[in-house]
């Protein structure tokens, strides 16, 4: 054999080359087309992926990546620019904006006498429309009753949301936005007990690429169900992760008092104005049978008693919604299921309280 017909009969070199990055080519490409595929699968065939959170023992929001992110310092916060409708509001539909906050656009800077209020699900307005929460409903109460000044009001509330979130949300989400009083509710979130014993200032975030990573991929079906499938097998159960005896609460008494404290501080170094506002609870007395008694409500009020000793430490102003709520029997719609969310009536009650102190308080 000639030369000539072994080199004609030898694979060419170019032909080796494309053979040798063929296969990790088709490998690659197939990856998206597998997830692809498997999502329009798990999408036409209904399959539960959700798998109960076993750190926070009430707050749910990691177990919703579709509504929420994690977030390295505050655990999680909304994904922006959203329309929810998911079954972590029970069907119920909220607008979030490009900020991550219920409401209107903020923009950046504002003419208007800004008045943002900080707070849980109960400052988010669960179960209500955006108009009725006590945030918009004070914005309106303030520039019917008078003229002087345009208000304009920004819900921060997170659902889920203990002071120790609060406390750095504001510092790095709404501080900047140069609020002129700053409303501050804190106080279910930091009474429940914490899953595992970890309070909310020891609890550990993976690394920052880690959790961009998790945010890319929480929302596929497939990433999910995966999820679902190994914490199932080695994640403890929720009884051997609490200690019934002696739980250890999302954030103490005394770290409660701390972030309020620092919080205020903060604010007014800011030059913004703080208010305190206790945390309201359905009255044992209008709500339940004679003489009832409650480890909530006893824990609740002791978490009140540090927002009031904040109030009187710092000179700091307050209102007392859980004061102005006993005189009521009819704000909470269900009170033995949910003593904590009120009704649109106790939104209002709290607009004429906090519109009605700003006005005649220079």
């Amino acid at each position: 054999m000639t030369d000539n017909a072994r080199l004609k009969d030898s694979p060419s070199t170019e032909g080796k080359a494309r053979r040798r990055y063929r296969r990790p080519l088709i490998f690659l490409l197939s990856i998206p087309l597998f997830i692809l595929a498997t999502e329009i699968i798990f999408t036409i065939v209904s399959l539960d992926t959700f798998f109960a959170n076993r750190f926070f023992l009430v707050n749910r929001a990691l177990d919703y990546p579709e509504v929420f992110k994690r977030d390295p310092d505050i655990f999680w916060r909304f994904r922006p620019s959203q329309e929810i409708n998911s079954r972590f509001f029970e069907g119920k539909s909220y607008r979030i904006n490009s900020f991550g906050l219920r409401g209107d656009e903020t923009l950046p800077r504002s003419e208007k006498k800004r008045l943002v209020f900080l707070g849980n699900s109960c400052t988010f307005g669960w179960g209500v429309s955006e108009e009725q929460t006590f945030v918009k409903l004070t914005e309106r109460f303030l520039n019917e009753r008078q003229a002087e000044m345009t208000f304009e009001t920004i819900n921060g509330g997170i659902p889920g949301f203990s002071s120790f979130q609060g406390r750095r949300f504001y510092v790095s989400d709404m501080a900047p936005l140069k609020p002129d009083i700053v409303f501050i509710m804190f106080a279910w979130n930091d009474q429940w007990a914490a899953a595992g014993n970890i309070p909310d200032n020891e609890q550990k975030s993976p690394p920052g690429w880690i959790i961009k990573y998790q945010n890319l991929f929480s929302r596929l079906k497939i990433y999910r169900l995966l999820k679902k499938v190994i914490l199932s097998a080695t994640e403890p159960s929720l009884d051997d992760r609490l200690d019934k005896q002696a739980p250890v609460y999302r954030v103490s008494l005394e770290d409660f008092y701390s972030n309020l404290f620092a919080l205020v501080n903060f604010i007014r170094m800011e030059g913004g104005r703080p208010i305190l506002l206790t945390s309201p609870v359905p009255s044992l007395v209008r709500y339940y049978p004679p003489g009832s008694r409650s480890q909530m409500h006893y824990y609740h009020e002791l978490y009140n008693s540090q927002t009031r000793l904040v109030a009187r430490n710092s000179r700091v102003e307050l209102i007392d919604i859980a004061g102005i709520f006993d005189d009521f029997n009819d704000i909470f719609d269900d009170a033995p299921q949910d003593p904590i969310h009120f009704n649109e009536k106790g939104h209002k009650v709290i607009a004429e309280a906090v519109s009605r102190y700003l006005l005649t308080t220079p």
